[in-house]
């Protein structure tokens, strides 16, 4: 509550669906009603009415799933043909499947697939497996039919059948730690069509409007990197934004996106509907050339996975929501680039928030949007085509115009059909239905810009803040003087005249390269020299001691012509001569950054974290030796340009460092302690007393003898380890999570119930 003693609404997303969050001592209650949106006094106490009480054995009463408002409203939408009705409600209730998407492109994730359909999957049809308890047939995983390569896969087995079946149980341990460990990610199916149509290029500028969880946004950064190709010394120039309105899933969102182990991430927390344009001193715009839309909706089409919404449906869910769409839609157009595409989105079958946002945003872009004909994109992907007339209601029920629905509530002129939408080609729409192809409901459509959108729109001039000074333009037109005076905020203005000085006194110019050279961030806007205008977050400072970099770059042999550190690598501590961590940054997002001089952007994440500060502990370690060492999370990324500091092991040493987290150094074996690990191999002892002390890298030695110990199709680099050579010990630098996955993926057995435990101890 603010001191006034009004309450603030933030829209957020959970669980495919949209919801909104009232602060109340850092939670918040799931709200879809429209008299959730209203600002007004509200008790601060949680009202046990409304919670869900379990029975004597402590299990909960399933909710009913059925709405009689619900059914009268669809049918009168005609949104579902009247001969599919029955088999629409009937898969309405019923569970929605488990679905799961292998990350990664190429030849890996080719492999990934084979192995899980050809190892796990096929147990379901081995002898009388295929068979339950009850006497039920047990389908096997089924591939999602239009997703490429059959890299998607989804499954439906009752808990009963998980608990009696073994083998059945084996496949939900594995899509369980599987997705823990990054190389599936658990998504509904329906929410990975979108990426698709977003054609997405390693050069490009990508915005995800309301990101959170994430699943959406790992994607994108997929095909961000994947569109490279086999071109394992390069990197993406482009970049994509995870935006989300709620801080506390910002979080969320940057724990999932992590995954991805790209530098080309950022993650800010804005309301979508006020995205900042980010443009630089000397004129630099930064538009979009893709931006995903998937909006706050009522979330109806998730009734498969949510049954709670069945009792709490109601009109009023989605007439509440559409302002607010439209006002998101509107912003995303504005921000797109001319020839980019826009995909606006909602997990809701309501025409109110799907193709009555979508006239509206075409009849107020005046002709700068064109909605495209997808029909020739995913062709196996079963779709009904959008509606051009559709039903308002309200509590009152049916209203015909908007007169007359305005007496009883609040509703909204863009919320009715226009005669002018039959003209619209809004058939290019795609609605999914669950009946179709056992989905959940989505509704999707897809724009091009081909104008700037109308100035009318553009969004009011914001409020200043800080102090405030008149800035005094003279300009000489056909002989006379022409003066303009504007209110700027005093600190942005005495660095706009720094700018200009050091430009020798010429007016700015579009910079050919932005480079990050300031402190933004961490503070506050009223800090000397401006400042960020939210406090409380770490700031974004580039690492600028030449030492750091050059200690980085000898150590490790990295090119800086191939890897930028110099001008990509950036850190959040404030102390940037001595950064505890140091993240990379694509030079697409490093131009962002550096452009936004302003500090309108509300970061929280930045970049692909690549080394830590490990200072050596051991007295005898050289003058020059480097302090940084490499993390596993960036390693993959890291691993193509490090030409230094890389051991060879064998695959059973590999295994066996894996297991034991250390092996002793060669010539340092304690005699007391004879049971501890050592290196085995004589290349090996060569390679490791080759390296100096500090961080190093173990990439195993794969002979013709171990090929069949790898994955198909994985290569040494796959695997490969972050380790520290300490004084008398090699240790590995791997969580417990990650050693599990390794471990797997040389075909050892590992705790089914997943990672306990595990640290990263350092000699």
């Amino acid at each position: 509550r603010t001191p006034t003693g009004r309450t603030r609404v933030r829209q957020t997303k959970m669980g495919g669906r949209y919801n909104n969050k009232k602060r109340k001592g850092g939670g918040g209650d799931d709200r879809i009603l429209k008299r959730d949106f209203k600002k007004g006094k509200r008790d601060n106490v949680w009202d046990p009415k409304k919670s869900r009480v379990p029975d004597a054995k402590g299990e909960y009463k399933p909710y009913c799933k059925e709405n009689e408002k619900f059914e009268e409203y669809y049918k009168g939408q005609k949104i579902v043909p009247e001969d599919e009705w029955d088999a629409f409600m009937e898969s309405l209730r019923t569970p929605l499947p488990t679905s799961f998407r292998i990350n990664g492109t190429g030849k890996f994730a080719l492999d990934v697939r084979d192995q899980i359909e050809n190892k796990l999957f096929a147990k379901v049809n081995e002898g009388d497996q295929s068979i339950d308890e009850e006497g039920n047939v047990v389908e096997p995983p089924r591939a999602v039919r239009w997703y490429p390569d059959r890299l998607a896969w989804q499954f439906n087995y009752s808990r009963q059948q998980l608990r009696r079946l073994p083998f059945l149980e084996s496949i939900h341990d594995f899509v369980k730690r599987a997705n823990e460990y990054g190389s599936i990610t658990r998504q509904e199916t329906v929410s990975m069509i979108p990426a698709f149509f977003l054609n997405i290029t390693p050069d490009h500028r990508v915005l995800d409007m309301c990101a959170a969880p994430g699943s959406k946004t790992f994607q994108l950064l997929e095909m961000l990197h994947g569109s490279l190709g086999e071109e394992k010394e390069k990197l993406p120039t482009g970049f994509v934004i995870a935006n989300d309105v709620d801080l506390k899933r910002c979080n969320l969102l940057t724990h999932q996106t992590k995954r991805a182990n790209s530098p080309g991430l950022l993650v800010t927390n804005h309301e979508a509907q006020h995205f900042p344009d980010i443009v630089s001193r000397g004129g630099r715009t930064f538009q979009f050339d893709a931006i995903l839309c998937d909006v706050p909706c009522s979330g109806d089409g998730t009734m498969r996975k949510a049954p709670d919404i069945w009792p709490r449906w109601s009109v009023g869910n989605g007439n509440g929501l559409h302002p607010l769409q439209l006002k998101i839609a509107v912003r995303a157009a504005q921000l797109l680039k001319i020839g980019g595409r826009l995909v606006y989105s909602t997990c809701t079958f309501n025409p109110i928030e799907d193709e009555a946002v979508v006239a509206a945003l075409l009849k107020q872009s005046e002709g700068s949007l064109k909605l495209l004909d997808m029909s020739d994109q995913l062709p196996k992907l079963v779709r009904s085509p959008g509606i051009h007339t559709w039903e308002v209601h309200t509590k009152a029920g049916k209203a015909n115009s908007f007169e007359e629905a305005q007496e009883v509530a609040k509703v909204h002129p863009t919320m009715f059909p226009d005669p002018s939408y039959a003209k619209l080609p809004l058939e290019r729409c795609m609605r999914i239905l669950p009946h179709q192809d056992d989905t959940g409901g989505f509704f999707i459509a897809v724009f091009e810009k081909v104008a700037e959108m109308p100035a009318s729109l553009n969004p009011a001039p914001k409020k200043l803040k800080g102090p405030i000074t008149i800035k005094t333009d003279l300009n000489v037109v056909k002989d006379a003087v022409k003066v303009e005076f504007t209110l700027v905020n005093t600190h942005e203005l005495r660095a706009e005249r720094e700018a200009i000085a050091a430009n020798g006194g010429a007016p700015l110019e579009p910079e050919a390269e932005l480079l990050l050279t300031e402190v933004r961030g961490g503070g506050t806007r009223n800090r000397q020299g401006g400042g960020s205008q939210f406090g409380g977050l770490d700031p974004i400072l580039p690492v600028s001691d030449e030492k750091v970099i050059h200690s980085i770059r000898d150590t490790y042999g990295i090119d800086l012509a191939k890897l930028p550190l110099d001008k990509n690598a950036v850190t959040r501590t404030a102390d940037n001569t001595r950064p505890k961590r140091i993240y990379a940054l694509t030079d697409g997002l490093r131009e962002y950054l550096a452009a936004d001089h302003r500090e309108q952007l509300k970061v929280i994440a930045a970049g692909l974290k690549v080394f830590e500060r490990q200072e050596h502990k051991d007295a005898t370690a050289s003058e020059g030796a480097c302090d940084y060492r490499l993390v596993q999370d960036g390693l993959h990324v890291m691993l193509p340009f490090v030409n230094r500091q890389i051991i060879h092991p064998t695959i059973d040493e590999l295994r066996l460092i894996l297991q034991r987290r250390s092996l002793q150094l060669p010539g340092a074996e304690d005699p007391e302690k004879p049971d501890r690990a050592k290196f085995m191999d004589d290349a090996t002892k060569a390679e490791v007393n080759a390296a100096v002390s500090g961080s190093c890298v173990f990439v195993p030695r794969i002979s013709a003898a171990d090929a069949s110990a790898l994955p198909a199709g994985c290569s040494p680099e796959e695997i490969a380890i972050a380790c520290w050579k300490g004084k008398s010990s090699v240790n590995l630098l791997v969580s417990k999570v990650e050693t599990d996955h390794l471990l797997e993926k040389l075909g050892m057995e590992v705790n089914k119930n997943g990672p306990k435990g595990g640290g990263m101890d350092v000699n």
